[in-house]
């Protein structure tokens, strides 16, 4: 898509998982961002149009989600774009990394999200889509597994591995968003579901891999491939 400030061009051919590094704005004067195709030239007939109005000296994170179709797709959410007030562009206490979750998989429940290496616990309870944490993670910088389960913590949808420090992601401030289809067959063959990290310098987003439980000793690994 094209992002469109009031009538100028903010960002060309913005795709999706990608983010754009922070941007100044005028503090305390309305302003439109619109949303067109890539091909665009203008706003006329913008696909979304938002205003907004920001505090002085604040930093904000807005996060794109939903569907532009209304068809095609199980369940239906249409596009917005979600607001954090706070953002931050490094951590606030150095040797760690800052995380911010946001959850924009459509069909996706409402998730925990469990840290398993540790185990520190429960990191995010109850966070439907659509929505941010109320704050963010302040972790050390170190790798770490993360369950993303269902409300009651009874059921693991899928397990990543959130590499802070292998990514060398120290002192940074980060926003993890949960983005595609659990079940993309429902969803135009859409991406599958995943756990991605943007950066306060943009870019692609970072995939979080997902976790595969490694063997738990060299008998169980010949054994497993082994007929009897």
């Amino acid at each position: 898509v094209d992002i469109y400030k009031n009538d100028a061009i903010l960002l060309d051919d913005f795709g999706f998982l990608q983010a754009s590094p922070f941007v100044e704005v005028i503090a305390g004067v309305n302003f439109d961002i619109s949303v067109q195709p890539s091909s665009s030239s203008d706003t006329s007939g913008a696909l979304a149009k938002f205003t907004y109005n920001l505090l002085a000296g604040e930093n904000y994170e807005l996060m794109a989600s939903g569907l532009v179709s209304s068809s095609g797709y199980d369940p239906i959410k249409p596009f917005d774009i979600k607001v954090f007030e706070g953002a931050r562009k490094m951590a606030a206490s150095s040797g760690n990394t800052d995380v911010l979750v946001y959850h924009g998989s459509t069909d996706a429940p409402v998730v925990d999200i469990y840290e398993s290496s540790g185990p520190a616990g429960t990191l995010i309870d109850d966070i439907a889509y659509g929505e941010y944490a109320s704050d963010y993670l302040e972790l050390t910088t170190a790798d770490y597994i993360l369950d993303v389960q269902d409300e009651t913590g009874s059921t693991t949808v899928q397990r990543f591995n959130a590499s802070l420090d292998s990514l060398g992601l120290t002192d940074s401030a980060i926003v993890v968003a949960a983005a595609g289809f659990l079940s993309p067959g429902d969803n135009s063959d859409g991406t599958e579901f995943g756990l991605y990290a943007a950066l306060p310098s943009g870019g692609d987003l970072i995939p979080l891999s997902v976790y595969t439980e490694p063997p738990t000793s060299i008998e169980d690994e010949t054994l497993s491939g082994t007929d009897f």
